[in-house]
C-alpha cells in the first residue's frame, strides 16, 4: 500500500505558495506584512488590517451531516484567529457564499453560524455576496473577509522562552481534501472520525488578544495551512522550537496511520491537536488564562536556536 501525502490527494502547499508569489510579483501597490498572518496599513493614524480566508472542502462533510451552520462559524474564526496573532481585533466581517443552486435552508443554517461567531468575537456583519453558479460550484463554498484594528503587538521570541499549546477541537479547516480522499478510498469511515472531524474551529481570538494586551503572551501562531512548518517559518531567522512530546488525539492517529503518512508530512498538514502555539515568559499565567476561556492548554516546549524539533509517536520531526 502506497503512502499518502496532501499533494497526492490534490493539494500541493508549495505550489499554492508559488501561485501566491506570482500574483504578488505583478501587483505594485502592496501593504506591509503580506505573507505573515495578516497585513498592516494605516488609516488616520490607526493601524488596521484586512484578511480573507475560507472553510475549504470541510463544507462537503458538513453538508453530508446537515451541519452547515458550522461553516458559518468557521469562516469567521479561520480569519479572527489569524489576525489575533498580529494583535488585531476583528471589528467587521463580510462573507462570500457561492452555491450550486438556490437553497434557503442552507442560507439559514450558515446565517445561524455566522451570527453565533460574530457575537462571540464582538464584531458586525458589514455585508456580503451570495452567488448562484451551477456551472462552477458543486455544493457550496464560503469565505469571509475581516476588518481588524490594532489592539496589541506581539514581541520577538527569544531562546529560552516557554511554549504553550492551546488544544484544537479537531482538524479545524485544514487537511480535508486528504481526509475525504481516505474516506472515498475506503481507508477511513466518516463515523469513526466523528465528532471531531466536523468540530467547529476553536475561538483563540479572544484569549490571544487579552494575553497580548496584558503581557502574558509574547507571540502566537495559528496552526493552519502548513501546520508546524508555517509556525517555524514565522519565527525569527535562526530560531526554532524544541517541542516536548504531546500525544495527538485519536482522530489524527487514525488519519496518519490510514494514510501511512510520513510524520514530517503529517506535522506540516495537520495541527495534531494543537491549534495555537503561544510563546511566553509566563507559562503558568497562560495556563490560568486558558481556564477563563475554557480552552485546554499545556506546556509543550522552549524556544531554541536552530531548527524546530518535534517528538512524535512516529519519531522525531525536524523542521527548518
Amino acid at each position: 500500500m502506497s503512502k499518502w501525502t496532501y499533494s497526492k490527494a490534490g493539494v500541493d502547499i508549495d505550489k499554492q505558495r508559488k501561485m501566491e508569489e506570482n500574483i504578488l510579483k505583478l501587483v505594485g501597490s502592496k501593504t506591509k506584512g503580506i505573507g505573515s498572518y495578516t497585513s498592516v496599513f494605516e488609516i488616520n493614524g490607526k493601524e488596521v488590517t484586512l484578511h480573507v480566508d475560507g472553510v475549504g472542502t470541510k463544507t462537503i462533510l458538513l453538508s453530508m451531516v446537515g451541519r452547515e451552520d458550522i461553516a458559518g462559524w468557521d469562516c469567521v474564526f479561520v480569519n479572527a484567529n489569524d489576525v489575533a496573532c498580529e494583535g488585531f481585533k476583528v471589528l467587521a466581517v463580510v462573507d462570500y457564499l457561492a452555491v450550486e443552486k438556490s437553497d434557503e435552508e442552507l442560507a439559514r443554517r450558515i446565517g445561524q453560524g455566522l451570527d453565533k461567531a460574530l457575537r462571540e468575537v464582538g464584531a458586525y456583519l458589514a455585508g456580503g455576496e451570495t452567488a448562484i453558479m451551477p456551472d462552477v460550484v458543486r455544493g457550496f463554498d464560503i469565505s469571509c473577509t475581516v476588518l481588524g484594528i490594532r489592539e496589541a503587538k506581539p514581541s520577538v521570541p527569544e531562546p529560552g522562552d516557554y511554549v504553550v499549546g492551546l488544544a484544537s477541537s479537531g482538524p479545524h479547516a485544514n487537511g480535508y481534501t486528504l481526509i475525504r480522499r481516505l474516506i472515498r478510498e475506503g481507508l477511513l469511515k466518516l463515523e469513526d472520525l466523528m465528532p471531531e472531524v466536523i468540530a467547529p474551529v476553536t475561538n483563540y481570538h479572544n484569549i490571544v488578544l487579552e494575553g497580548m494586551k496584558t503581557g502574558v503572551i509574547k507571540w502566537a501562531a495559528h496552526v493552519t495551512g502548513g501546520a508546524f512548518k508555517k509556525v517555524h517559518e514565522r519565527l525569527p531567522t535562526g530560531l526554532g522550537i524544541q517541542y516536548e512530546y504531546f500525544e495527538p488525539p485519536a482522530i489524527f492517529k487514525k488519519i496518519v496511520e490510514a494514510a501511512r503518512m510520513d510524520p514530517t508530512e503529517a506535522y506540516r498538514t495537520f495541527n495534531m491537536g494543537i491549534g495555537m502555539v503561544i510563546i511566553t515568559k509566563h507559562p503558568d499565567k497562560v495556563l490560568e488564562l486558558s481556564k477563563k476561556y475554557a480552552i485546554e492548554a499545556r506546556p509543550i516546549g522552549r524556544v531554541i536556536e536552530g531548527p524546530s524539533k518535534i517528538q512524535t509517536p512516529w519519531g522525531e520531526v525536524i523542521i527548518g
